[in-house]
């Protein structure tokens, strides 16, 4: 009688990487084609790599790093990374108030959770400035909750606008399409928060 072996260190890291690949593709807009192109790899290979049936190499993950403008750790989060030993972790209030840093970035997030490859929330801030939108809908499993800090955010959920002001939230399921936009004449910051973690 067959047994099957039980999942490895690495395969479960390869799994990790595959959900955060194809979320940081997906933010950015591109088609595997298009990410193939720009990185210089077949798609079955981009598919093998999303769905976690390839284990890419250190040089592969630095290109489609540099592609999606995200940070190689960011995709290579491990067990234990930045893990308190107490499972407590204080946070100032300057992680929270500090702005993306770049105007002319025009969608952007500051990670603040997850602390490590366990963790089963995701939080960032979004940012996006005025006039800006992300032009592509996404949809994963989970659910999401944003509670807007600044400006106005326009949360379109299946081709539906809702408009969320500042000092309002709204929630959501992750399994309909969704994207935001700022039709605002200011910069919007919106505390972002979902689970499970996709980027």
């Amino acid at each position: 009688m067959n047994k099957t072996a039980p999942p490895t260190k690495q395969a479960d890291t390869i799994v990790h990487h595959g959900t955060r690949l194809r979320h940081a593709r997906l933010v950015k807009g591109y088609t595997l084609k298009q990410l193939s192109d720009i990185v210089d790899c077949s798609e079955s290979m981009l598919s093998k790599l999303e769905n976690s049936r390839l284990s890419p190499s250190l040089a592969m993950l630095h290109r489609i790093a540099a592609a999606l403008d995200v940070a190689v750790p960011d995709l290579l989060i491990q067990e234990g990374d930045y893990s308190p030993s107490d499972g407590v972790t204080l946070f100032p209030p300057d992680r929270f108030m500090a702005s993306a840093g770049d105007d002319s970035v025009q969608v952007a997030f500051s990670r603040i959770l997850p602390l490590s490859r366990t963790g089963l929330l995701q939080v960032n801030i979004l940012h996006i400035q005025p006039g800006a939108e992300q032009l592509r809908s996404l949809t994963h499993e989970g659910e999401e909750f944003l509670f807007v800090m600044e400006g106005t955010l326009d949360v379109i959920i299946e081709d539906r606008v809702h408009r969320v002001s500042a000092e309002s939230g709204i929630h959501f399921t992750s399994t309909l399409m969704h994207r935001y936009a700022n039709n605002g004449d200011t910069v919007a910051r919106a505390f972002w928060v979902n689970t499970p973690p996709t980027m």
